[in-house]
């Protein structure tokens, strides 16, 4: 059970539009970047994965983007509705155990929630 292909990124013009215009917070293991769309979208929040070479070879790679997957399916809710995110996993991810990963998953979020709240009360 991963995440359905309605909530991937997948064109290379989606992956450049969050990655110019989209908010980020670093967060040790990997870097968000989020760019918010309509509150009032159906649609849930997408991801994309980045995972250079200088992460490790392909199993590390693919690994680590199952993980980010899993993460973001588990915590899906919690995101705000119509975002994009994506995830730019770094090269010391592997030191982290999956509960680590998601703790700074979250708290990555609940920053980028409050930065939500903030745009949509300016708007």
């Amino acid at each position: 059970m991963g995440i359905p292909a309605s909530q991937r990124l997948r064109k290379q013009s989606d992956f450049q539009q969050v990655r110019s215009s989209g908010y980020c917070v670093h967060c040790g293991p990997f870097v968000i970047q989020c760019e918010f769309g309509e509150r009032k979208s159906a649609a849930g929040p997408r991801l994309g994965v980045i995972a250079s070479r200088r992460v490790g070879n392909a199993v590390k790679r693919n690994r680590g983007k199952r993980l980010v997957r899993e993460i973001f399916r588990r915590n899906a809710e919690a995101l705000p509705r119509g975002s994009r995110f994506v995830v730019v996993l770094r090269s010391g991810f592997d030191r982290y155990g999956f509960s680590e990963l998601e703790s700074h998953f979250t708290a990555a979020c609940a920053k980028i929630a409050v930065k939500a709240e903030l745009e949509g009360a300016d708007a």
